[in-house]
């Protein structure tokens, strides 16, 4: 069953994510010498700033799949460039478009 993430960082901006991104080896807005090594079990991933600070908005095909990139790449890439604790709203998705 896939399933939604809403992560939301209070006071991260545009260039904190986009260290993230690089460390990661990702392609993003804005971010260029980077590959485009997006992990397994993704479905979307979007990305903005909100009113308090950046939120990240992911489907993924499982919550292990995404268990895995968190222990694996994101939880050292976000410690690596100093990304507070996030809020982390997890949603099991009934319906997805497309």
């Amino acid at each position: 069953m896939a399933v939604a993430f809403v992560i939301q960082f209070s006071g991260v901006g545009s260039a904190v994510y986009d260290k993230v991104q690089t460390e990661l080896g990702l392609k993003s807005p804005g971010v260029t010498g980077v590959a485009n090594d997006w992990p397994d079990g993704i479905i979307s991933h979007v990305a903005g700033k909100s009113p308090d600070g950046w939120c990240v908005v992911d489907v993924w095909e499982s919550q292990a799949k995404f268990d895995e990139f968190m222990h694996n790449r994101l939880g050292p890439a976000l410690g690596k460039a100093g990304m507070p604790e996030p809020q982390v709203t997890t949603v099991e998705v009934y319906n997805r478009h497309p």
